[in-house]
């Protein structure tokens, strides 16, 4: 069954331009199975005969073979005269593709009336084969696992409407700086959302481990997931005998999430000189496995030469790091765990913005993100607890003062509210409508 992705809606604009689409993220997101969303969304919603849609994967060493040596000849063969009416090529894996990017500019610059998208699991394979050649000529987009909203399009169909409609009530009015009608009183669905939610932190977005209800299942399939990664990604890229540094490093990281990094002691816990840390945190990175935060100033410099945070794209796989796949109720590292499930959805949100940071003062107050929307700087803090009123964290209290934002978030575990600080309204959302 073919479960909805966020990222339909996002590439539709794009479909009928000229320019040919990439779509990058980590294996098992569920890159494969989105094309095969794509071809249906194309037949369904745009009107485009099934004939003039063919998908592929370079994964068969035959077709890459073939689209290597001739790469031309190679597309007209599934398109044939169907360009000139329009013909949609989807090549899965084209990261294993060698010159790949050189290969599309040829076709690109040869063949009209042709849409090319291709997948890749790794956004340096994509950035070194394929951007610099195809610079005007491609848009990259990200495939992450589910987020909650998809994730309760599998498990809950009623939950996931009402999600829907939550999301859609403040996100974008948010983002936009248009004005948002927030009551201050608990979610009345609360309780059933907050179980679904805290399964989603614990076990992480991964489309395998979500369709997967068994916890000794779910676990083997998380498992499998992350020696995917190390021998298939990270492995290959960074050309280990042995991925031993590698995993001392995730897990470590794992431990240290929402905390500054100290690169002494990293390195030290994974056996490794600076210069290779660097190297191996980049590749942790590109292969989307983490994801670095760097801290806020006004002064771009100042921003650049601190220490940042690190947190992973999916909370699952930074749980089974640690091996500790515990509910909520038995653990200590609550916090953490969800200021990374808030952290991996504004991953998401990230294209409508203008990046993520976090602030931190000397005197020690701290806000947790401040994300660049159009409409300006929006800072949020999580607070996972139970609220009755709309009482705003000193930390945030102290950024407002020292910046003024038009606007700040406070995501709850419960509540909905909304004050003003000043010439700033602060919104409380339940976290799980993010």
């Amino acid at each position: 069954m073919l479960y909805p992705r966020r990222l339909t809606g996002a590439l539709a604009p794009f479909l009928k331009r000229r320019e040919y689409l990439a779509i990058v993220g980590p294996r098992q997101a569920g890159k494969t199975t989105f094309l095969e969303l794509l071809r249906k969304y194309l037949v369904e919603k745009q009107g485009v005969d099934e004939g003039r849609i063919a998908v592929v994967t370079f994964e068969d060493r035959r077709l890459l073979a073939q689209f290597e040596q001739d790469p031309v000849q190679f597309v007209q063969s599934y398109a044939g005269e169907g360009v000139r009416k329009g013909y949609y090529l989807m090549i899965d894996e084209f990261q294993y593709a060698r010159s790949g990017g050189q290969h599309l500019k040829l076709v690109y610059d040869t063949i009209k009336g042709l849409k090319i998208i291709i997948t890749g699991s790794s956004s340096l394979d994509i950035k070194a084969q394929v951007g610099k050649y195809m610079v005007g000529r491609i848009l990259t987009f990200e495939l992450l696992p589910f987020d909650f909203g998809e994730y309760l399009s599998v498990r809950d169909a009623r939950l996931a409407l009402i999600y829907r409609r939550n999301n859609e009530k403040f996100v974008e009015p948010l983002l936009a700086g248009k004005p948002i009608k927030i009551d201050n009183r608990a979610d009345a669905f609360a309780e059933q959302m907050i179980k679904l939610y805290e399964d989603f932190a614990v076990w992480g977005g991964y489309p395998a481990v979500v369709l997967t209800r068994r916890e000794r299942e779910r676990e083997k399939v998380l498992g499998e997931i992350y020696d995917n990664y190390v021998l298939k990604d990270v492995k290959t890229l960074l050309q280990l005998a042995t991925e031993d540094n590698l995993h001392r490093l995730a897990q470590f990281l794992a431990t240290q999430v929402g905390s500054l990094v100290v690169y002494q002691n990293l390195g030290q816990a994974a056996g490794l000189d600076f210069r290779n840390l660097k190297k191996h945190l980049r590749i942790l990175m590109e292969t989307y496995i983490c994801r670095e935060i760097r801290p806020f100033f006004r002064n771009r410099q100042k921003e650049l030469s601190k220490n940042p945070k690190i947190y992973f794209n999916d909370t699952g796989f930074r749980n089974y790091l640690i091996e500790n796949m515990n509910a909520m109720q038995k653990r200590t590292d609550t916090g953490a765990i969800m200021e990374n499930a808030v952290l991996a959805r504004l991953n998401g949100l990230e294209e409508k913005s203008g990046g993520i940071n976090f602030w931190r003062t000397k005197a020690g107050a701290e806000v947790d993100f401040i994300l660049h929307a159009p409409s300006g700087i929006l800072p949020i803090e999580v607070k996972y607890s139970d609220f009755r009123e709309a009482k705003v964290p000193r930390g945030l209290v102290s950024f407002i003062e020292s910046f003024h934002p038009a606007r700040a978030l406070v995501l709850t575990r419960n509540y909905w509210g909304r004050v003003k600080r000043g010439k700033t309204a602060v919104y409380f959302v339940p976290l799980y409508y993010l």
